[in-house]
Formats: C-alpha cells, sequence, structure tokens
C-alpha cells in the first residue's frame, strides 16, 4: 500500500516497506517533520506526532490504518 493524503497543512504518506508501514509527514513548505515505521508504536509517539503536527493528522493516520487492515 502507497498512501498519500493531505490533512490541512501537511502531507501524509504511508507506504509498506516489507511487512512493516512506515510514516512520512511532511510540512506545508516541503520539511519533512517524520519518517517512522509505525508497526510498534507507543501511545507517547501518537502524542509526539499531535504535537509535531495536529490532532487531525493523527485521527486521519489511524483511520487509514483501520482501512489498510
Amino acid at each position: 500500500m502507497n498512501i498519500m493524503v493531505k490533512v490541512g497543512d501537511f502531507f501524509l504518506r504511508i507506504r509498506n516497506q516489507g511487512d512493516r508501514s512506515k510514516l512520512t509527514i511532511w510540512n506545508k513548505t516541503g520539511t519533512k517533520i517524520v519518517s517512522e515505521f509505525i508497526s510498534s508504536t507507543t501511545p507517547n509517539f501518537w502524542d509526539q506526532i499531535g504535537k509535531l503536527t495536529s490532532p487531525e493528522v493523527v485521527d486521519k493516520v489511524h483511520s487509514l490504518l483501520q482501512q489498510q487492515k
């Protein structure tokens, strides 16, 4: 799966690399904010993503991950 969407001022990409999904987030100027594998994330990871971006970004990522199951 390779998905790219815009959420507010951020661009998200979720892509499979082998058996793991990788999340990459850029801001509206193209600066990469996050590029991490998300197969073994913790609640703290999502809190940090929310602080760096927005709660809407976290919600959208969770929604996309649910759709891929």
